[in-house]
């Protein structure tokens, strides 16, 4: 066991379907164990959603927690590059008009270097010393729009605007963003799809995210977009950097969801 200073990486999930759908089309994989954590928000109908969110979240739990970060990264790239092409030929064989995709975002740590590697509008936020950082950045045509100069009322009127444009499973070439970054203890990292984004501002999320006990904030984020208009399935995961009593690194978790 590598010594990284006594880490301790914590963290617990939630996913709900929301108020107003049958089916979940996200998936999440919460694997404090192995150092990584995973949301995934289908898209394509709710039988093709789900295919999609569950093929990234059960190919990618498949993976360890040895090598470099580096290495990590470069598997789980080469993962979702296979799953990809796996959806692209489950669209062809259903015939014209299937789409099959998902957005996916993966959180992956070793000690206290951290990785983030993500394609479509699912989330990673870091909150840290009171304040709170979104650390990907939405592929939306909306964002797009806005990153060349356009404001974001104009942008916002625009048909389309919301519309994903990364996606698994979405082109034949699978087009991921990667951020490495330095984790801290007293770090907190929140992984989730847009169905939570959608009912709490920014400024909402970063008061919950300050609660005492981490534990305690999934079920608050999910409790509080579930009292609103709860539309869209909701997934949340928070993640925790601790200092631990013991020699060495470790990940713990009151909870593993797949």
């Amino acid at each position: 066991m590598e010594n990284y200073g006594n880490i301790i990486w914590q963290s617990c999930g939630r996913t709900d379907p929301g108020k107003k759908r049958k089916h979940n089309q996200d998936a999440m994989l919460n694997k404090p164990g192995s150092g990584l954590w995973v949301v995934a928000d289908g898209m394509g109908g709710h039988q093709s959603g789900e295919i999609a969110s569950r093929w990234v979240v059960d190919g990618l739990a498949e993976l360890g927690d040895g090598g470099t970060l580096n290495e990590r990264i470069e598997k789980l790239t080469g993962r979702l590059i296979k799953i990809n092409a796996d959806l692209c030929a489950y669209a062809d064989s259903m015939g014209e008009g299937c789409i099959t995709g998902t957005t996916v975002v993966a959180l992956l740590a070793k000690g206290l270097q951290a990785g983030v590697v993500w394609a479509g509008d699912s989330r990673l936020y870091r909150y840290r010393q009171g304040q709170l950082q979104q650390l990907s950045r939405d592929h939306t045509l909306l964002n797009e729009l806005m990153q060349s100069g356009m404001n974001e009322e104009m942008a916002g009127q625009l048909v389309g605007a919301n519309v994903i444009t990364k996606a698994v499973g979405g082109q034949d070439k699978l087009d991921l963003d990667i951020i490495r970054f330095d984790a801290e203890c007293g770090d907190r990292y929140l992984l989730c799809s847009d169905g939570l984004d959608k009912e709490l501002s920014d400024d909402e999320i970063a008061g919950l995210m300050g609660a005492e006990e981490y534990r305690r904030i999934a079920d608050e984020l999910m409790d509080t977009a579930l009292s609103r208009d709860g539309s869209d399935n909701i997934t949340v995961i928070v993640c925790e950097v601790a200092a631990g009593a013991v020699s060495g690194w470790k990940y713990s978790s009151p909870e593993i969801a797949l």
